[in-house]
C-alpha cells in the first residue's frame, strides 16, 4: 500500500511536469496518451502514428464542405492496449468503453463492439491531415466519425485516449 501511495505522488508528479511544460513545447511535440486501466500509458506522436496503417474517409462537418481526411483508425489504435479483439472481444471485453479527451476537456465516448468490425464497424478515425496538409499545429489531431448525422464527435485537439472498463463484478 506504501508503495503504491509513491508510486501515485511519483506520477502526479510526472504528469505536472509534463502540464507545466511550455505550450509551444507541447505544440512543436504533439502527443496523445493512451491508456488502459491498471497499465502505464503509452504516448504516442506524429512519428508511432506513421507507423500504423492508414485510413482515409471522405466527410465533412456540419456547414463544411466534404474534405479528405487522413490518419488513423481509432479501433487500431486502440488495439494497441491489447484490448480483445476477434474471436476474443466476448463477455466483459463486450463492456469496455473509449473515452477521447480533448486539450478543453471534451470528450466523447465510444464502445468497443462499436468500433469492432465484426459489430458496429463504426469508422472513427483520429486525422493528422485533411486534403494532404497537416492539420494546424493548434489541433494536431482530430476525431473523425464520417457516418455520425452530427458532428459533435468529430473532436478537434485530440489529448488523451483512455480503455475503460465499464463491467460490473
Amino acid at each position: 500500500m506504501h508503495l503504491r501511495w509513491i508510486f501515485s505522488c511519483l506520477s502526479c508528479l510526472a504528469l505536472s511536469a509534463y502540464a507545466a511544460e511550455p505550450a509551444s513545447r507541447q505544440a512543436d511535440h504533439p502527443t496523445i496518451k493512451l491508456v488502459l486501466d491498471g497499465k502505464p500509458a503509452d504516448l504516442l506522436d506524429q512519428a508511432a502514428l506513421a507507423t500504423m496503417p492508414r485510413a482515409t474517409v471522405k466527410a465533412a462537418a456540419q456547414d463544411e464542405q466534404p474534405s479528405t481526411w487522413q490518419g488513423v483508425a481509432l479501433e487500431d489504435i486502440v488495439s494497441r492496449t491489447c484490448v480483445a479483439s476477434g474471436d476474443a472481444l466476448e463477455g466483459r471485453a463486450l463492456a469496455r468503453l473509449i473515452r477521447v479527451t480533448a486539450a478543453d476537456g471534451h470528450q466523447v465516448v465510444f464502445s468497443a463492439a462499436e468500433l469492432h468490425p465484426d459489430f458496429g464497424n463504426t469508422q472513427v478515425i483520429l486525422a493528422d491531415s485533411r486534403d494532404g496538409k497537416p492539420l494546424a499545429p493548434d489541433s494536431p489531431f482530430r476525431l473523425i466519425v464520417p457516418k455520425d448525422k452530427r458532428s459533435d464527435r468529430w473532436v478537434s485537439f485530440v489529448t488523451t485516449i483512455e480503455v475503460v472498463d465499464a463491467s460490473t463484478p
